[in-house]
């Protein structure tokens, strides 16, 4: 009996699906790897909730056309930039001189976009004026220039003793005024004046000009006649 069972063999059809079977198990296996990683770009019901939002929620994000109008300003009225236009020296100007001269370098150019623009120029440095003999008449003017029209004299220090040689002090000058469409030059001169000496070391000159918002034309009416 028992060496009968030993010499029992395996039917052809079941050794076939024994076979095939373990190719299967072996495949599953190969594969499994790959099937978990391609898992992973698929979200579970839990975690898509916490990433994204539903039609329905989504629909409350976004502003109708008419109420994104109440709360914001259309991009084409909307204020445009300012305009700048800077310059800066270091080195020493003395001058004794009673007539408008230019200090070096003291110059900047830029051009605004709109017919109107709001203009704020400042001038700053450190400056001394002195005379033989001050008195509360004697001073040291500048006067800036835009686009060569002086906006006016203006003393940026009184006259003090020259000797004994005083410290120099920081002063600052500031004009105001409408610059129209187009390009633009500041620039800053000593203004002159009798009986002082002007001295000028480690200056700056800045222009900010606002464009003002163009006025909408105004529409036409006619009138029927009858």
């Amino acid at each position: 009996m028992e060496v009968q069972l030993l010499k029992r063999r395996i039917s052809s059809p079941r050794a076939a699906t024994v076979v095939a079977l373990a190719a299967v198990v072996a495949l599953a296996v190969t594969v499994t790897p790959s099937l978990a990683k391609k898992a992973e770009s698929f979200l579970t019901a839990k975690k898509a909730a916490a990433t994204y939002v539903t039609n329905k929620s989504a629909a409350t994000l976004y502003l109708k056309k008419k109420a994104a109008s109440n709360l914001f300003v259309a991009k084409a009225s909307a204020a445009k930039p300012p305009v700048v236009g800077i310059a800066a020296g270091t080195a020493p100007f003395a001058i004794t001189a009673t007539t408008a001269g230019y200090i070096p370098t003291a110059f900047t150019s830029f051009a605004t976009p709109v017919q109107a623009s709001s203009a704020v120029i400042t001038f700053s440095g450190n400056v001394s004026c002195t005379a033989a003999k001050p008195t509360a008449a004697l001073a040291c003017p500048i006067q800036i220039l835009v686009d060569g029209q002086s906006q006016g004299k203006v003393n940026i220090a009184p006259a003090v003793a020259a000797s004994p040689t005083p410290a120099l002090l920081s002063a600052t000058v500031s004009s105001t005024t409408v610059l129209g469409k187009g390009g633009h030059t500041v620039a800053v001169q000593y203004a002159g004046a009798k009986d002082v000496s002007f001295t000028l070391k480690g200056w700056n000159l800045s222009v900010q000009a606002y464009p003002q918002p163009e006025e909408a034309p105004v529409a036409e009416t006619t009138t029927g006649t009858k």
